[in-house]
């Protein structure tokens, strides 16, 4: 008797099996995190995170303090914009001034306050620092803030169960010279699970609150210093 069309039976069941075994530790590591808890050491895991899993932001910021700081994303509508504006040749010039190109969507991009400066970077596509924006006071009284929802450009890649792991997203828009320019805030620093974790479940959720923790409270901190940001 050939039995070896009982294999793919043998792996899908094996699958199956797998996959009950996974959301059962999913749910019981989740059921051990208070996010509640957790938010009460922001400034524990701010300080952790800059020291280990985001020292880069420090050394880019070159010693200035950093008072807040998430991720951050370049709207695809801000590509085009960039893109029809440097077609036009007409407000090119003031955009070349602040030093914007952002033509990468797909890299990570991060926000750093300092006092009152707001620092933009963008990374190439191997991590390493791509451009460096700083928004002063100036540009950043003048700002719009509103609420962006669900980072758009990562909806499809993940499932629906995994919807409440996506970032929410702000939108600050800037004046540039007559011209607007947004950008995107993250209420959390994009996690990207490493292999080493890929089966430790427990791991990966404490890790993502952290992420969460420090990155929900940059918006929060940046209303605080300017007012123009608040929503009603």
């Amino acid at each position: 008797m050939n039995t070896l069309f009982l294999i793919p039976v043998v792996l899908i069941i094996a699958g199956i099996a797998f996959m009950i075994i996974m959301n059962k530790k999913h749910k019981t590591a989740k059921s051990e995190i208070n996010l509640d808890s957790e938010r009460n050491k922001y400034n524990q895991y701010k300080q952790e995170l800059l020291a280990q899993d985001f020292s880069k932001l420090t050394q880019w910021m070159r010693g200035k303090p950093i008072d807040a700081f998430t991720s951050a994303s370049v709207p695809q509508s801000t590509t085009n914009k960039v893109q029809e504006l440097v077609t036009d040749g007409i407000k090119n010039i003031a955009l070349s001034t602040i030093g914007i190109k952002l033509k990468r969507i797909e890299t990570d991009c991060f926000w750093a306050l300092s006092g009152n400066d707001l620092h933009f970077f963008s990374t190439d596509t191997v991590g390493e620092l791509d451009e460096h924006i700083v928004f002063d006071n100036f540009r950043i009284e003048t700002a719009r803030l509103q609420y962006g929802g669900i980072l758009k450009s990562q909806l499809g890649v993940y499932a629906k169960s995994s919807e409440e792991y996506l970032p929410k997203t702000h939108i600050i828009t800037f004046d540039i010279d007559g011209s607007s320019l947004s950008l995107e805030i993250h209420d959390r620093l994009n996690y990207t699970v490493n292999p080493e974790d890929m089966l430790n479940l427990k791991k990966q959720l404490e890790t993502r609150a952290k992420y969460q923790v420090v990155g929900e409270k940059f918006v929060k901190i940046l209303q605080d210093k300017f007012s123009n940001l608040k929503m009603t």
